[in-house]
């Protein structure tokens, strides 16, 4: 008697190969680190390809950056006002960054963040 499918693999595969696609690691790499064969990578996204006709979906996600928001900083002890950039994140945690820290500087926080935000949604199930 043959055993009766479980439903819920589909989604776990769906999930893997969308972090497979997203982790930049060949297949090779990324089955090798979650301990699964390739073959069976392989059996169960050609599997679900043939399941639907478009690519295989991703899971919706809350945007990956929030608004931004430039605000004069209040008045130093110095008496000088300078312009800070405020990053919101979506935990409610802010980062400040004097406008005068260039854009070099922004970019690197703000893909810092994402990187580490990113490798959160991975570990969590």
């Amino acid at each position: 008697m043959p055993r009766a499918a479980n439903p819920a693999l589909p989604v776990l595969w769906r999930r893997r190969l969308q972090q497979q696609s997203d982790s930049g690691l060949t297949i090779g790499q990324f089955c090798h680190g979650q301990g699964i064969s390739t073959a069976s990578f392989h059996a169960w996204k050609r599997r679900l390809a043939s399941d639907s006709p478009g690519p295989v979906p991703s899971p919706a996600r809350e945007p990956a950056f929030v608004p931004v928001i430039l605000a004069a900083a209040p008045e130093s002890r110095s008496g000088d006002s300078a312009e800070f950039l405020t990053i919101r994140l979506p935990d409610g945690g802010r980062i400040l960054l004097p406008i005068a820290a260039g854009d070099e500087l922004v970019c690197r926080v703000v893909e810092t963040v994402a990187r580490v935000a990113a490798r959160m949604e991975d570990t969590s199930c």
